[in-house]
């Protein structure tokens, strides 16, 4: 029986460093009222503007941070 195919990276991550970005998490949910998947979906579908800001606002907060990880930081 063939294994089911790994990208073979592995990530050692602490505990406490989970339990911070879950609620950071939280916060964010909160604070941007609603998720980054309501927002996208529902929120786009219903022409929100609001939801508007946040998916534009989410996505280039995703574009910078990939930005400055792999290019400035040379991770």
């Amino acid at each position: 029986k063939p294994s089911a195919p790994t990208s073979g990276a592995t990530a050692s991550v602490d505990g406490w460093a989970l339990i911070v970005a879950g609620l950071l998490v939280g916060i964010g949910t909160r604070y941007g009222s609603g998720c980054t998947s309501g927002h996208g979906v529902c929120g786009l579908s219903r022409l929100s503007p609001r939801s508007l800001v946040a998916t534009l606002s989410f996505m280039a907060t995703g574009f910078l941070t990939v930005f400055v990880i792999r290019h400035l930081m040379g991770v």
